[in-house]
């Protein structure tokens, strides 16, 4: 097999058919109500207590209104609700028609309260996001569900009739308020006693309250790795917990609520904090500073043409992207792998064979020109072998028939978690920065942002993607922001929308530019150069002259002639140059030091 009919990998594939674990462990303390959790919380898929049809506001015919995926069934009756006469439905019925009284105090101050309960607030943390009842994956009964697609925030502290209806559901933990400056609510009636608003940014939140110490002393208590600080938040403020209003007010949320896919929108903002976290190189990081957009990145870092923003943002539905080229079979991989990626969840099931099944049926729908359906075919078929362990992997290799998004998909199959494919060195898997950039973005999709460890995520583009989740929740604009890539001698920074959220090394020569620049009289020599400091082969070339004799021993190769003996070496341009640029990392400086010396 030659080299461009293969698809090398090296590695082991022992966890390839492998169901990962939960992502949070859970034990329960004595006598508490709350599930103590040591790694992370799950958030983003549609589990738990739905709202009731029926309610004031809330009705049967509303509800039909929804999408299928935000339409709500029957609220089951938690077991051991305590605290409140009624069962928690009735108790969140009452809640929505009762409202406080606002004292002077509270309607000079302006702030809008989102309340909630201790577990809720677990994945308010853990997205960064305020999001409808259909964002959460682990749910626990709340106003949430008597607003479906909506946020309420409550103009003034919420009744007890509120706090009862928030706290009902066994596990739910203590209440909690989290308190929003007026601005979030935009352009809301200001007489308004709730506002509804699509989703809210964790950013925009002044205080996190808590009704005592000991409930601050318990939140505290329980770590989770998917959470980040925010210590700078928690505020013990009884006051707002005890009020004895109850004038009547129903919850009468705007009918029709953004049509958001709640879950795909988490894995977009997945996708883009994995590929900014595996940026270890200033060049990786040009990559993705082009992958989302900035303006003024040098071309030669190698993004694949077909990965941009518009590729990765697949929020809108029926799917608005553009159709990929029929002949270009890298791009018709990636969207189908990225959209098989999307509907898996790692947590519930695993097997690649079933991801490669799936995206080879999406491949062959679409109508592939014959020499792209090969290479489609072949890569795809050399994946399952080497997942399968019928064949062994070697790193990959400089091929033109290789395709960047089967080695990007053979690498998540092999390391799902993005920890473990991070840590997976560049001369261990051969990867170049595309394949690197395109697995992390794999990688990222299939896990999503609020289950991944805060170690791997950055708050600052954590906050950003929240905002833009909010943008696209009030149809505003889809672009993750202004995007802008900065690089100078002391090293390169990305930002967005002004905000720095990475920084990496100086960019190292352009290797092309530096080789185009050599004298052609010379270019063999510098071939020659490189090759040798590079361990790449060289070729030795001796011209015999008429009847000299040849003796080969082992390593020993001697010429017995009278006459004088020519030996010529020589790199042959096209291969020397496809290894040039496929460089990467500390290969790619060393390759720099031996284009720069001088013999």
């Amino acid at each position: 097999m030659t080299e461009d009919d293969q698809l090398p990998f090296n590695g082991s594939s022992d966890d390839q058919d492998s169901q990962l674990a939960p992502d949070a462990v859970m034990a329960t303390d004595p006598g508490a109500t709350e599930p103590k959790a040591t790694e992370d919380i799950d958030h983003g898929d549609e589990q738990g207590i739905p709202a009731t049809p029926g309610l004031d506001g809330v009705g049967d015919e509303q509800n039909a209104k929804l999408p299928a995926a935000q339409q709500v069934d029957d609220v089951q009756a938690p077991a051991g609700f305590e605290g409140v006469a009624a069962e928690p439905a009735e108790a969140l019925a009452a809640a929505k028609s009762a409202e406080s009284v606002t004292t002077s105090e509270e309607r000079a101050s302006g702030a809008l309260y989102f309340l909630t309960n201790r577990m809720n607030l677990n994945g308010v943390l853990s997205s960064r996001l305020v999001a409808p009842r259909e964002s959460f994956q682990k749910y626990y009964a709340d106003l949430l569900a008597l607003t479906p697609g909506w946020v309420p925030l409550l103009r003034q502290a919420p009744t007890s009739r509120q706090i009862d209806a928030v706290t009902s559901e066994r596990g739910a933990g203590a209440p909690i308020i989290v308190e929003f400056s007026p601005e979030v609510a935009g352009k809301s009636k200001s007489d308004a006693s709730v506002v509804y608003v699509p989703a809210v940014a964790l950013s925009a939140a002044v205080a996190i309250h808590l009704p005592s110490e000991r409930d601050l002393r318990e939140h505290r208590a329980r770590g989770y790795s998917n959470v980040h600080a925010h210590d700078d938040l928690l505020r013990v403020t009884p006051e707002l917990f005890e009020s004895e209003a109850a004038d009547p007010a129903n919850f009468k949320p705007p009918n029709e609520p953004a049509d958001i896919d709640w879950r795909r929108i988490d894995r977009i903002r997945g996708a883009v904090s994995a590929a900014v976290t595996a940026a270890s190189t200033g060049e990786q990081l040009a990559l993705v500073a082009a992958m989302i957009g900035a303006s003024k990145v040098p071309a030669a870092f190698g993004r694949p043409p077909w990965l941009g923003w518009a590729e990765l943002d697949d929020h809108l539905r029926p799917d608005s992207r553009s159709r990929p080229d029929s002949a270009l079979p890298d791009h018709l991989v990636f969207r189908a792998v990225y959209d098989v990626l999307g509907e898996r969840d790692v947590a519930e099931a695993w097997s690649p064979n079933d991801v490669l099944d799936a995206v080879e049926a999406r491949v062959r729908q679409a109508a592939l020109t014959t020499d792209a359906t090969d290479a489609m075919v072949r890569n795809l078929s050399r994946v399952r072998s080497i997942v399968n362990v019928e064949v062994d992997f070697e790193p990959f290799r400089p091929s033109t028939q290789a395709l960047v998004s089967a080695k990007a998909l053979l690498l998540l199959l092999l390391r799902q978690e993005l920890d473990q494919l991070l840590a997976w060195s560049d001369d261990e898997t051969g990867a170049d920065d595309a394949t690197r950039g395109v697995a992390a973005v794999l990688a990222g999709r299939l896990r999503g942002l609020s289950r991944e460890s805060t170690a791997l995520r950055s708050v600052e583009l954590d906050d950003l993607t929240a905002a833009w989740a909010v943008r696209v929740a009030r149809g505003g604009s889809t672009k993750l922001g202004k995007a802008q890539f900065v690089a100078n001698g002391r090293g390169t920074s990305l930002r967005i929308d002004g905000v720095e959220v990475a920084t990496r090394g100086a960019l190292l020569p352009d290797l092309m530019s530096k080789y185009k620049k050599v004298a052609e009289a010379k270019k063999e020599a510098t071939r020659v150069r490189v090759s040798r400091a590079m361990g790449w082969p060289v070729e030795h070339r001796i011209q015999l002259p008429q009847g000299a004799l040849i003796d080969s021993r082992d390593t020993l190769l001697s010429i017995y002639t009278p006459e004088e003996v020519v030996l010529t070496v020589a790199v042959e341009e096209i291969g020397f140059v496809r290894r040039l640029e496929s460089l990467a990392g500390g290969e790619r400086l060393k390759a720099a030091g031996a284009l720069a010396a001088r013999r």
